[in-house]
């Protein structure tokens, strides 16, 4: 392989590109899920059935003002939260790239990364393009705070030591080469 092409293979953060990315789509599945879990077990002791989230988030991919409750509904709901959930998850996985791997560190990133996305999806989002995230009759806001910021959290655990193998295994390549070196030396005639 050509030198120009193998510098640039061998490069941590492309190699880690794909580990970053699989591990932020699975954080942001498995994430979102409990968020949805968490959002339909706490809208059932405001007396709305488990099933309202889902009607709510319909509503994204609709462009509806407010909920229309069917079947389909549920369904168009579940696929657009789960399809959000895992491109947050990306996005967070390639943004904390660029933090320290510490533990602390992430923790914090992803509690304000939770915040920041309830602030961007239903105060700058939800009164400009999608009113019934911030209709007094819609979401409760106080949990939605609080909900997005365990979003976030729930994050850092599948990234916590991402791209430590990625960087080993661009390494190991050139010790072995290092190596078949030095043997070519010591057995060369």
């Amino acid at each position: 392989m050509p030198n120009w092409i193998s510098d640039h293979v061998r490069r941590p953060e492309l190699a880690d590109l794909g580990e970053r990315t699989s591990r932020g789509a699975t954080a942001g599945l498995v994430s979102g899920l409990v968020f949805l879990i968490a959002t339909m077990g706490y809208v059932t002791t405001q007396g709305l059935p488990a099933v309202a989230p889902m009607i709510d988030i319909s509503t994204i991919f609709h462009g509806q003002d407010k909920p229309v409750p069917s079947p389909d509904n549920v369904v168009v709901g579940l696929v657009t939260h789960l399809t959000l959930a895992a491109a947050f998850g990306i996005v967070f996985a390639l943004l904390a790239s660029a933090l320290p791997r510490r533990a602390g560190i992430l923790l914090a990133a992803g509690v304000v990364y939770g915040l920041l996305l309830y602030v961007v999806n239903f105060q700058i989002l939800g009164r400009t393009l999608f009113p019934w995230f911030t209709n007094p009759s819609g979401p409760d806001q106080g949990f939605e705070v609080f909900i997005h910021a365990v979003f976030g959290l729930l994050l850092v655990p599948f990234l916590i030591g991402a791209g430590a193998a990625a960087t080993r295994a661009v390494a190991e390549p050139e010790r072995g080469a290092d190596r078949a070196a030095a043997r070519k030396r010591v057995t060369a005639p």
